[in-house]
């Protein structure tokens, strides 16, 4: 497991090994996984040490070369752990995992299209190997097909698919509750809240992000500022202005960028201030501030990383819409030119139709020459 994985399953442990009490202040992240790994945690306290005790499968605390520190330091053995053997069902859900991280990177690099083939096999192969897994091994097995099914959902959605969108997250929700998964019940949660927004039910995308959040305290800080931002863009398109700013202020404390070494592919690694702050303008502009809005997407931009290519064409499109909003149709024209070739190599179907929503806005501007050149490559483009 991953770091994030492994301090998601200890807090679900928590949950399930002490279910009359509170037991948020025992929950721990990914910096904590670390931090055990490295030695700086010799010793964890009781609980900690019974939830390890039972995700890692150990009899005893010394299964899993934990001492405490009164003990002396000549009986500390290497916590290096050996790879999984090759053919066996560790090695099998090793592989998988590696191969979704790879698929996450073919999104980014090929389009989703590319990345939804791959996607889906590996479905059709865990799909398989669900019948199979050993008792002990089912709930690793179940998350990664959680893991899988979120990430159909996603590329169903930048390809314009809501359908089949709407499928996959159904898919991914009904396997991490199998589990009691938080992570994934979360991120599935947060996916629906997306996908209610897009189809135009702002209210329902309110409740979903709201639910998403109940999980909160049991998650990596990346995922936290993504369901805030989420929650804050559901709440701006039903007037919730004011709440939705103070939400996007608080989702800058989890932000990606601040949290060095989160792996690149890990739920929510692409919500950095950047991305928070795009989300701020299109609040603005659901707030009526278009000009606000083009200002704080022009501080945006420079800041997303470049191999971020949805997000920065999303951000164009953004920006763009804040123009026409301001009755400034010839730089909504430009400022969606410039998205319009980056749309395309992202493969993202979802931005290229909010472009041609923008271009069918702008069209009775055509005696603009900005105007003019970007439907003539709209209509190549689409």
């Amino acid at each position: 497991m991953s770091r994030s994985e492994l301090a998601d399953a200890v807090n679900a442990a928590l949950d399930q090994i002490y279910p009359a009490r509170n037991i948020a202040a025992h929950y721990v992240d990914h910096r904590w996984v670390g931090k055990l790994e490295r030695g700086e945690h010799r010793w964890p306290g009781d609980a900690r040490r019974a939830a390890l005790r039972q995700v890692l499968g150990a009899d005893n605390d010394a299964d899993l070369e934990l001492y405490s520190p009164r003990r002396a330091d000549s009986t500390f053995l290497s916590t290096k752990q050996a790879a999984p053997g090759p053919g066996t069902w560790d090695e099998t859900i090793h592989l998988l995992r590696d191969q979704w991280h790879l698929l996450v990177q073919n999104d980014k690099m090929f389009g989703p299209e590319y990345a939804l083939t791959g996607v889906t096999r590996q479905l059709t192969l865990i799909d398989d190997l669900l019948h199979e897994v050993p008792h002990a091994l089912r709930p690793a097995l179940v998350r990664l097909a959680a893991q899988y099914a979120e990430s159909a959902a996603w590329l169903n959605q930048s390809l314009n698919y809501h359908p089949a969108g709407h499928h996959w997250t159904q898919q991914a929700l009904t396997w991490a509750t199998q589990i009691s998964d938080p992570t994934m019940t979360a991120w599935a949660t947060y996916r629906s809240s997306q996908q209610w927004l897009t189809s135009g039910n702002p209210t329902q995308a309110v409740k979903q992000a709201a639910t998403a959040l109940l999980f909160d305290q049991k998650l990596p800080g990346p995922m936290r500022a993504a369901l805030r931002v989420q929650h804050a863009h559901s709440l701006a398109a039903t007037g919730e202005h004011r709440v939705a700013m103070l939400l996007l202020d608080d989702a800058h404390r989890w932000a990606a960028d601040r949290h060095s070494g989160q792996p690149e592919g890990e739920h929510g690694s692409y919500c950095t201030s950047g991305y928070i702050e795009v989300h701020r303008g299109i609040c603005l502009r659901l707030a009526q501030q278009p000009e606000e809005a083009v200002q704080v997407l022009d501080k945006a931009l420079p800041v997303i990383p470049s191999r971020h290519r949805q997000d920065f064409a999303s951000a164009l499109f953004n920006k763009a819409a804040a123009h026409a909003a301001a009755s400034q149709p010839d730089l909504a024209a430009a400022t969606a030119h410039q998205a319009l070739p980056i749309a395309r190599r992202a493969g993202s179907r979802r931005i290229l139709h909010q472009l041609t929503q923008l271009g069918s806005t702008v069209s009775r501007h055509q005696h603009l020459p900005d105007v003019r050149a970007f439907l003539d490559d709209l209509a190549v483009a689409t």
